[in-house]
């Protein structure tokens, strides 16, 4: 592993302030970079050490600001949406609270999705009690509106090795 370019921090960006990933994915990542290189950035090290959320993205805005600047992937709104649905497929989030932070997310940031679509969808699945019925119905139909597909396998590529690494740094402590 090797420190990652600007345009992959934003990615990591992302990640993080979906709360796709907390300090309990960065921690083993960083550290794990941090082994394989002579001289590790301070904003590398902030990721290896700090908890807060807050302090995280600090540091990886601190780098992505830093000179030489650098351009952001496309879409990152996009990305960010397929961090929630990856939240969603763990269970972590109901469909309606997925449909809520990404109607909120999206009224904030000027992207091509609208945010009235996930409000609307909400909308319906709310009309229909909540049931599992309108939660299929609602979510083939959000699907085919905003075609989330390549940009959930993105995210869950992006994911991987932090994963990985949890998961691994979670078996060492355990035993």
């Amino acid at each position: 592993m090797s420190i990652p370019s600007k345009a992959e921090c934003c990615y990591i960006l992302e990640m993080v302030e979906s709360d796709l990933i907390n300090f309990s994915y960065t921690h083993p990542w960083a550290e794990q970079i941090i082994q394989e290189v002579d001289v590790a950035p301070s904003w590398l090290c902030d990721l290896a050490t700090k908890k807060y959320q807050g302090d995280q993205a600090k540091a990886l805005r601190e780098y992505l600001f830093s000179e030489p600047h650098g351009e952001a992937p496309p879409d990152l709104d996009k990305f960010h949406i397929a961090c929630l649905w990856l939240r969603y497929e763990r269970r972590e989030l109901s469909w309606a609270t997925f449909l809520t932070l990404t109607g909120e997310y999206l009224d904030t940031v000027d992207g091509d999705w609208a945010c009235e679509t996930a409000y609307r969808y909400l909308n319906l699945f709310d009309d229909a009690y909540f049931s599992v019925d309108s939660e299929m119905d609602t979510k083939q139909r959000y699907l085919v509106d905003h075609n989330l597909s390549p940009w959930i396998e993105l995210a869950r590529q992006k994911f991987k090795p932090f994963r990985i690494l949890r998961r691994a740094n979670k078996a060492q402590h355990r035993g």
